[in-house]
C-alpha cells in the first residue's frame, strides 16, 4: 500500500527482543487466561419412568420413589436433570391429566425452588389424547407467576421446530449440549419417530464438546415400541448423533436400567451407547436378552442390566466424561431406598473423530487453540519450523515461522473442535 510496509515485511521493521517481549507477554496472560478459564467438575443426573399403574395409585405417580430421586438429585449437587418420559399413567381426559402433571411437578418442586434445570419430554403414557394431551402438557409446564411478583417458570425452551415447541427443545450448559426429544405425535411426526431436519441443524450449530439426546424410545428394540421400528430413520438419527462423536442416548420405556453399545467397526472406543434408564418408579419389565429387531448389522453388545430402581449422574471434567449407574438396594418402597455406584463407565472426547478436525493452531492436538500453543510457536520463531504444524500461514507456505503464521494463531485463540 502507497507510504506503508508490506505486511509480509513487518516483522522486518521491529527488533527480535521486541517480538520476544511482545510473545512473551502475551504467553504470559494466555496462561493466566488458561487458568481463570479452566471448567470445574460438574454433573446432571437422568432418569425417567416414574409412573404408577393405576391413576389411583397417588395420581399416577410413584411418588415415594419419585421423592426420594429428587432428594438423591439435590443432594449430589446436579446442575440439571434429564427425565426421559412417562412422568405419569396418562390418560385421554384433558383435565385428569392436567391433574397428573400436577402431581409429578409439586412432587419434583424442591428441584425448581432450588434452581436446578428440570428437562423433561413425554413417553407414551404422557401423550393422552391428540392434540389435547399437548394441551394438558404445555398448561402445567409453563410460566407460573406469584401474586406478589416473579414467580416460577416450568416451562421447557423454546428453540424447537414449530409445532414441537415446548417439546422438543435443546439445551447448552456450560460445555453439554443436549438434545431433548419428543418422540410422540406432533404435527409433524408420529410415534417413534425423530424431526430429523431440526436435529441436523442443531448439531451443526453446535460448538460444545459433549453431545447427549434423550427420548422416550429405545432405538434398538428390546421389548416394546421403538425409534428402531423405523431403522432407516433410526439409522439416520444414530449416525447424526455419532458423527458429532456423541456417546451416549438416554431413553426409558422399558421399565429397567439397561445398558448397551452399538458395535459397528472395530473400534468400541467410538461407539455409541444406548442408556435405558426407565428406573424411577414404573413395574419393571421382564426382558429375554435379546434386541430383536432390524439394527442394520451392528452388534448391540449388553454391558449390565438390572431391574432395580435407580438413577444415572453423569460427571463432567473437562473432556473427560464418567457415567455412574446409582441403584436402589430394593424396590420395596416401603423400605428406604440406598442408592449404591455399580455399572461405571468413562471415555474422553478426543479430536480427529469424524469430521472434527484440529483447529488452525491448535499445534499441540489437545483439540484447542491456547497457551501451549503460543509457546510452541514462540520456541520457533523466525526459524524453519521443527514442528511442520507451526507453519500456519496460507498458501504458498514459506517455512519460516512469523507473523502471518502468528496471525492465524491468534485469529483462533480459545477455538475448540472437540465432538
Amino acid at each position: 500500500m502507497p507510504g506503508g510496509i508490506p505486511p509480509e515485511s513487518i516483522e522486518d521493521t521491529m527488533p527480535t527482543f521486541k517480538i520476544a517481549k511482545l510473545l512473551e507477554t502475551i504467553l504470559v496472560f494466555a496462561l493466566l487466561s488458561a487458568r481463570v478459564l479452566a471448567a470445574e467438575p460438574w454433573r446432571f443426573v437422568v432418569t425417567a419412568d416414574c409412573r404408577s399403574d393405576s391413576s389411583s395409585d397417588n395420581n399416577g405417580v410413584n411418588v415415594p420413589i419419585l421423592t426420594e430421586i429428587v432428594r438423591e438429585i439435590m443432594d449430589a449437587n446436579a446442575e440439571f436433570v434429564l427425565f426421559a418420559g412417562d412422568l405419569v399413567i396418562g390418560t385421554s381426559d384433558q383435565s385428569d391429566l392436567e391433574s397428573q402433571f400436577m402431581t409429578w411437578r409439586n412432587t419434583a418442586q424442591p428441584l425448581y425452588q432450588a434452581g436446578i434445570g428440570v428437562y423433561i419430554v413425554r413417553g407414551n403414557h404422557d401423550e393422552g389424547s391428540y392434540p389435547s394431551g399437548i394441551d394438558a402438557w404445555n398448561n402445567v409446564f409453563k410460566f407460573v407467576p406469584s401474586p406478589r411478583g416473579g414467580g416460577i417458570d416450568y416451562g421447557l425452551p423454546k428453540n424447537g421446530p414449530p409445532g414441537e415447541l415446548n417439546l422438543t427443545y435443546s439445551v447448552t450448559h456450560k460445555n453439554v449440549f443436549a438434545l431433548a426429544l419428543d418422540q410422540c405425535r406432533t404435527p409433524n411426526h408420529s410415534k417413534n419417530y425423530v424431526h430429523q431436519t431440526w436435529i441436523d441443524q442443531q448439531l451443526a450449530a453446535n460448538t460444545q464438546p459433549h453431545v447427549f439426546a434423550f427420548g422416550h424410545f429405545t432405538c434398538f428394540k428390546m421389548i416394546w415400541d421403538s425409534v428402531g421400528d423405523h431403522p432407516t430413520e433410526r439409522d439416520l438419527f444414530w449416525q447424526s448423533l455419532k458423527n458429532t462423536g456423541s456417546r451416549a442416548y438416554f431413553c426409558g420405556h422399558e421399565h429397567f436400567y439397561n445398558h448397551s453399545r452399538a458395535d459397528d467397526d472395530a473400534y468400541p472406543n467410538n461407539d455409541l451407547h444406548q442408556v435405558v434408564v426407565g428406573s424411577a418408579g414404573a413395574s419393571v419389565h421382564t426382558w429375554n436378552g435379546t434386541f430383536p429387531g432390524n439394527n442394520s448389522g451392528r452388534n448391540i453388545v449388553n454391558i449390565y442390566h438390572t431391574t432395580l430402581f435407580g438413577y444415572i449422574i453423569v460427571d463432567i471434567n473437562d473432556l473427560d466424561v464418567t457415567l455412574t449407574w446409582m441403584e436402589r438396594q430394593t424396590n420395596d418402597p416401603g423400605v428406604p431406598g440406598i442408592y449404591h455406584p455399580r455399572d461405571v463407565w468413562s471415555y474422553t472426547v478426543v479430536c480427529g473423530d469424524f469430521g472434527h478436525p484440529y483447529p488452525a493452531g491448535d499445534l499441540n492436538k489437545d483439540c484447542r487453540v491456547g497457551a501451549d500453543d503460543l509457546a510452541r510457536m514462540a520456541s520457533q520463531w523466525r526459524q524453519v519450523p521443527s514442528d511442520p504444524n507451526a507453519d500456519l500461514a496460507p498458501e504458498p507456505r514459506d517455512n519460516l515461522i512469523d507473523l502471518r503464521d502468528f496471525a492465524v494463531l491468534l485469529s483462533n485463540w480459545l477455538e475448540s473442535n472437540a465432538p
